[in-house]
């Protein structure tokens, strides 16, 4: 089989994927890999990210203050007790900006918060598809070494033959023997590797790994996986978010004005309670401030928040190359797999060529069927090899998947 005609293979594959992903997708939806534990500490934190949010858009509207007192007092004589039940509200109203880009503010820091833990959640999730993906891969290996070995016994077989019938030395028949001791070694290493992917799975997901039918990625276009990197929209409102915090921390040292009001009720003084007093038992007290701050450190808090939304403004630029970045590498990985595939399926020719040699040979009585058996395992080996290979284009492809939104 010609190289060129194995270049499309995962092309190929990447269309059929890309048409059963949304089918996949439909039946069982990936968030719920997590176990239930894991799921409900993300909601606590956005419902704790929420309700901080709201408080924090709030924060800007000043308290309303309810005093209820009540004294005591001996010097007119006997005990007089009076009580006193005040409302009372200092509320500013202008900030110089300063109310506006808190709202704003507060917004933009519980945006992105909420994309903070949602990215929390994929890494979560591509942690536990990454241990179930190499879990296959592992399992995929072990049926390679089972293969292998099984075409070490075959040799030993032949090479034990051959020297007892003085055809060849012990020499063969020991490496034969050192052969089938490293792959089963090999075998013992694998199957510990399958067990401890098992053992981290099980800290994530309460679910069976053979009971995840894990799915087929296909292809991300560019502009969709840019578009929509949620890592991107994250740095994005923190970029917002500290252009906000910037107008806050200029306003703080800017003019501010406030309104008062202090409704009171109160018993009144027994010197001032005669029938003919114009002092009132309950009333208003209402006016404005306006309040200027004077402080030695306003220059340098300001220019930290410029810098802070300066630096904001570089780390998503230089998010955006890393990620387009990220995109080129996966690229050029999958394009390497691909050549793999196309090698490993002619080698699968050559070897289905050689099979149909073997098998014309033992009939005539040239070769053993142990022969046969050995170029049978090896043209298995091969195409188990292509199954690898289609593992690790998807384990390449999770890492473009996992940070755009909608896509899992």
């Amino acid at each position: 089989m010609k190289l060129t005609k194995g270049l499309s293979v995962l092309k190929k594959l990447f269309l059929l994927s890309s048409v059963l992903l949304s089918a996949l997708r439909a039946e069982s939806e990936l968030s719920d890999i997590l176990s239930p534990d894991q799921s409900q500490l993300l909601k606590y934190q956005q419902e704790k990210n929420r309700v901080q949010s709201k408080q924090l858009e709030k924060s800007w509207i000043s308290p309303v203050i309810l005093q209820y007192s009540k004294n005591y007092s001996t010097q007119f004589g006997g005990t007089v007790h009076t009580g006193q039940f005040v409302v009372s509200v200092d509320q500013a109203i202008f900030k110089s900006g300063g109310i506006w880009s808190a709202i704003k503010y507060a917004k933009a820091l519980g945006k992105a918060n909420s994309l903070d833990i949602e990215l929390q959640k994929r890494q979560l999730i591509s942690q536990a598809l990454t241990l179930l993906y190499n879990l296959q891969k592992s399992n995929l290996q072990l049926e390679k070494l089972r293969l292998t070995i099984n075409n070490d016994n075959l040799d030993i077989k032949i090479q034990k033959e051959s020297y007892e019938e003085g055809l060849t030395n012990r020499t063969l028949y020991d490496q034969a023997l050192l052969k089938r001791n490293q792959d089963n070694t090999s075998k013992l290493e694998l199957e510990l590797t399958i067990v401890k992917l098992e053992n981290d799975f099980s800290l994530l997901s309460d679910k069976k790994p053979a009971s995840i039918v894990l799915p087929n990625f296909g292809m991300i276009e560019k502009s969709r996986y840019l578009e929509n990197q949620l890592e991107l929209k994250r740095d994005s409102m923190r970029v917002e978010e500290k252009k906000h915090n910037k107008f806050m921390t200029l306003a703080k040292y800017l003019p501010e004005v406030s309104v008062t009001g202090r409704y009171t009720n109160e018993d009144l003084n027994p010197l001032f309670a005669s029938p003919n007093s114009s002092i009132k038992q309950h009333y208003f007290n209402y006016g404005f401030k306006v309040t200027l701050p004077l402080n030695i450190n306003s220059f340098d808090d300001i220019q930290n928040s410029k810098i802070e939304y300066l630096n904001a403004k570089i780390t998503l630029e230089e998010q955006q190359k890393k990620i387009l970045n990220s995109f080129t590498l996966t690229q050029k990985r999958l394009e390497i797999i691909d050549k793999k595939i196309a090698l490993s399926q002619e080698d699968a020719g050559h070897y289905l060529s050689m099979l149909t040699t073997a098998e014309d040979l033992e009939k005539l009585g040239d070769r053993t069927s142990f022969d046969t058996q050995i170029v049978e395992n090896s043209l298995k080996v091969r195409e188990v090899d292509q199954e690898i290979y289609k593992v690790d284009a998807q384990l390449e492809l999770l890492g473009l998947y996992i940070n755009v939104a909608d896509a899992l």
